[in-house]
C-alpha cells in the first residue's frame, strides 16, 4: 500500500466549509445532518429478529438515558430489520402486528421523549435480509412514511438486490431523492458491505458499508484492512463505516474480548467511523461502558476537522478485498456460515442416502443411472461448497499497524494495535511519525488510560497479543 501523509486544514476553512455544507441548495445528498460520525446504539446484535419489539425499544430509550450513554452524544436509537411484517394496498410498509402493536409512532415519540433521536431500517431490494418486505420501487412512499413518524436516521441495507453498480448506486439514489423530497433531515446510511461504495458515497449518503458485518474479531480485521486506502473519500457528513461496535459479553449473538472491544473503538475514533453500539444494554459489562464513555477517545472520533486516519506504520500483508454480495461464502456472518453448513451437509447426508438405496434396490436403466449420478453430483456439489465457505471465512494475519489521524488545532491521534497472538514492540518513528505530518518534539497523552507521558520524538508501545492498542493524543510542541 502506497502511504502519504496527511494535512491539517486550518479551523477558518472547515468553518467555511461547512457553512457552506449547511447553506447551499440541495444537490445530491447534501441533507445537513450526519456532519460528525453518528453516535448512538443499534439492536442488530443485540435483539436480532426474535426479541425486536416496541416494549424493547423504550426499555432500551431509558437504559441509554440512565447508563450515560446520551449524555455522552450516543443520540441514535436504531431499530434495524425485523420491524416490519407486509406491504399495504397502497405499497407502505406495516408494522409486525405482534411486536409493534401501536405502531411506530408512538415508539418514535417515547424515544424522542428521552432526548434521543430515532432511527429504522430499510432494503433497497424486494425484501429485507430477514425476508420483511423492502423498499424497492416504493422508495418515496417508504420515505413519506418515515418522515411522518419523525424517524431522524435510515439504515437502507443491499439484500435481494442487484450487485452491479451502477443499478446499486441508483436505487441507493432513490431512496436519497425519496428522503430529501420529504423536508425532514434524516441521515442516511447505506448498508452495501463493499468498498466500492467509498468513491461514489459521498453523492449517495451520510455513510457506507465497506466491508462484510462485524461479527467477530477476523471480521473486524478484514473491515479495518478495507479501510486501509479509503480515507480520500471521508470526510465532514460522508464517512465510511466499517459497521458497529461489539461488546464483550458472552451471551450475545456476537461479542469480542473486553481487549478487542477497547481495540476497536480505538481504532473506529482513529478512522472517523461511526460508533454504534451493537451488544446488550441492559447486562453490559462495567469495561464495555466503561470503553465506551471514555470522553477523550469519542472526542476524536467526532473531532470537527473530519479527516479519516491513514495507516503510516505496517507489517501487514497486502489484503485482498473482495466483492460481496449477499451470502457470498467471504461475507458470511459466522452463524449464518454454521447453518449453511448444517444444512448443506444434512442435503449431502440425504442425497448419498438416497443415491446407496437406489443403486441397493438394484434400479437399472439409462434413468436410474442418470438420477443416481445427479444425486452423487449434487451431494458432491454439497460438500465443495461447505469446503469454499470455510476455506474463505476471514482471518487475522500475524501483524501489527500504526495508524495516525490529524486533528482540529494541530493535534494528532496515533492508535497503535498487535493483531498478533503474541506480544509485541510496535513503535513509530521519524519517518512514520513525518508520515502522520508531525515534526519534532510531541507532548504525548494516553487517551486510554488518561496519563500524560513525557515528551518525545518518536512513539513507542508494548502490546499484548490477540488485538491489544494504545491510543495516544499528541501535540507538537511549539519552536523554542
Amino acid at each position: 500500500m502506497r502511504l502519504s501523509p496527511t494535512t491539517t486544514l486550518p479551523s477558518t476553512a472547515l468553518s467555511a466549509a461547512l457553512w457552506s455544507m449547511l447553506t447551499t441548495p440541495s444537490i445530491g445528498l447534501d441533507n445537513g445532518v450526519g456532519l460528525l460520525p453518528a453516535m448512538g446504539y443499534n439492536t442488530w446484535n443485540d435483539l436480532r429478529c426474535d426479541n425486536v419489539s416496541s416494549a424493547a425499544v423504550r426499555a432500551l430509550a431509558n437504559a441509554m438515558d440512565e447508563l450515560g450513554l446520551a449524555r455522552a452524544g450516543y443520540q441514535y436509537l436504531n431499530v434495524d430489520d425485523c420491524w416490519s411484517h407486509a406491504l399495504g394496498p397502497s405499497g407502505e410498509l406495516v408494522e409486525d402486528p405482534v411486536a409493534f402493536p401501536e405502531g411506530m409512532g408512538p415508539v418514535v415519540e417515547h424515544v424522542h421523549s428521552k432526548g434521543l433521536l430515532f432511527g429504522i431500517y430499510g432494503d433497497r431490494g424486494w425484501k429485507t435480509c430477514a425476508f420483511r418486505p423492502g423498499s424497492g420501487g416504493h422508495e418515496q412512499t417508504h420515505a413519506q412514511q418515515f418522515a411522518t413518524w419523525g424517524v431522524d436516521y435510515l439504515k437502507h441495507d443491499s439484500c435481494w438486490a442487484s450487485n452491479d453498480h451502477e443499478t446499486a448506486f441508483g436505487e441507493y439514489a432513490a431512496m436519497r431523492d425519496a428522503l430529501n423530497s420529504t423536508g425532514r433531515p434524516i441521515l442516511y446510511s447505506l448498508c452495501g458491505w463493499n468498498a466500492w461504495y467509498a468513491e461514489a458515497g459521498e453523492r449517495l449518503a451520510n455513510s457506507w458499508r465497506i466491508a462484510a458485518d462485524c461479527d467477530e474479531w477476523a471480521n473486524v480485521y478484514v473491515a479495518v484492512r478495507t479501510n486501509e486506502a479509503l480515507h480520500p473519500f471521508a470526510g465532514p457528513g460522508h464517512f465510511n463505516d466499517p459497521d458497529m461496535l461489539l461488546g464483550s459479553n458472552p451471551a450475545a449473538p456476537a461479542h469480542l474480548t473486553p481487549t478487542q472491544v477497547q481495540t476497536q473503538f480505538s481504532l473506529w475514533a482513529v478512522m472517523a467511523a461511526p460508533l454504534l453500539i451493537g451488544s446488550s444494554l441492559h447486562d453490559m459489562p462495567p469495561s464495555d461502558l466503561e470503553t465506551y464513555l471514555n470522553d477523550e477517545v469519542i472526542a476524536i472520533d467526532q473531532d470537527p476537522l473530519g479527516k479519516q486516519g491513514v495507516v503510516v506504520w505496517s507489517n501487514c500483508p497486502p489484503i485482498t478485498v473482495r466483492d460481496n454480495w449477499w451470502n457470498s461464502p467471504w461475507s458470511m456472518p459466522h452463524e449464518v456460515a454454521v447453518m449453511w453448513s448444517q444444512a448443506l451437509a444434512a442435503l449431502a447426508v440425504v442425497l448419498v442416502t438416497s443415491a446407496f438405496l437406489l443403486r441397493r434396490g438394484g434400479a437399472t436403466g439409462v434413468c436410474a443411472t442418470g438420477v443416481y449420478k445427479l444425486l452423487v453430483a449434487l451431494a458432491s456439489l454439497a460438500i465443495i461448497y461447505i469446503a469454499v465457505i470455510w476455506h474463505f471465512r476471514p482471518h487475522v494475519d500475524p501483524c501489527q499497524q500504526v495508524w495516525a489521524r490529524p486533528l482540529q488545532h494541530g493535534g494528532h491521534a496515533f492508535c497503535f494495535v498487535n493483531f498478533a497472538p503474541t506480544a509485541a514492540e510496535v513503535s513509530c518513528d521519524e519517518e512514520c511519525m513525518l508520515r502522520a505530518g508531525v515534526r519534532g518534539e510531541v507532548s504525548v497523552r494516553d487517551v486510554v488510560r488518561h496519563i500524560d507521558m513525557d515528551r518525545a520524538m518518536t512513539l513507542h508501545a508494548r502490546l499484548e497479543g490477540n488485538g491489544a492498542s494504545a491510543l495516544y493524543r499528541v501535540v507538537i510542541d511549539p519552536v523554542a
